[in-house]
């Protein structure tokens, strides 16, 4: 079985790369199953109905999303489809909890896969998620699977260090994502496979994919706030590729893909 994670699509350089490097490498690593980040593929925040049908087409089977998930009015009708997994651990009275799933089961070659999204303590999302920590450990004692994925979405290295230090062990995988920048620590421990940061698939000259013109006059100290306008420049493909035992479900390995236009 062979799992492809995508990091952060973000804007149209991303959907480029999709479209351009997703299914030949689909096709000669001999893939079973593409999930991607998808909370920055619309104009940098959340995902349009038109982008995620895009995405589909060009091989994508599932999607996880993040803090910036509910920008767009439509995201509704995008989590209404049974492949999209929103961050799980939101407080209940929220109307965002009450759009989608936070955590999706599946068939793939008569296994049972699980794939959870969850928002860490250290990313800004105006206080609607609670402490993923106990709320995953709860959670994962009323459910289990051949193989789970998690899709760690938070700010702090420590923070996704932390997580995969106290759920080694209990799941298959726990990818970082929402930093955009690809991490080179990825290593199975416990039979867990764990990288700090998927990384990020747009534009490779932005700023974590963004135009960079806001953004260093946030860090010039002559502007308050900057904008995620995406950034147009050549793309950079940044996902990891998964592979397990068909046999014991155990994580043989995970791979880094980086892939840069040519």
């Amino acid at each position: 079985m062979k799992i492809l994670f995508i990091g952060d699509i973000f804007g149209k350089a991303g959907r480029r790369a999709i479209k351009n490097e997703l299914p030949n490498l689909v096709k000669t690593r001999e893939i079973d199953c593409v999930i991607a980040n998808a909370e920055n593929v619309t104009h940098g925040r959340s995902l349009s109905l038109k982008h995620y049908q895009e995405l589909m087409q060009s091989g994508v089977n599932y999607f996880t999303f993040g803090n910036h998930t509910w920008h767009l009015d439509e995201i509704k009708n995008v989590l209404a489809q049974p492949n999209t997994v929103r961050p799980l651990n939101l407080y209940p009275d929220l109307p965002e909890a009450a759009l989608g799933q936070g955590s999706i089961a599946f068939k793939i070659k008569d296994k049972t896969i699980r794939l959870t999204n969850l928002l860490g303590n250290t990313v800004d999302c105006h206080k609607i998620q609670t402490n993923p920590f106990p709320f995953f450990t709860n959670f994962l004692q009323q459910n289990s699977a051949d193989i789970h994925i998690v899709d760690l979405h938070t700010e702090t290295t420590s923070e996704k260090n932390a997580f995969f230090l106290t759920f080694a062990g209990k799941v298959s995988a726990i990818l970082g994502t929402h930093t955009h920048v690809q991490s080179a620590d990825e290593k199975i421990y416990q039979n867990t496979a764990y990288i700090t940061d998927v990384g990020m698939t747009g534009g490779s000259l932005g700023i974590i994919g963004a135009e960079p013109d806001s953004i260093l006059q946030v860090f010039m100290g002559t502007a308050e706030r900057f904008r995620l306008s995406p950034s147009h420049s050549k793309y950079q493909f940044n996902a990891v590729l998964l592979s397990f035992d068909d046999q014991t479900n155990v994580v043989k390995s995970i791979e880094r893909i980086f892939i840069y236009e040519k």
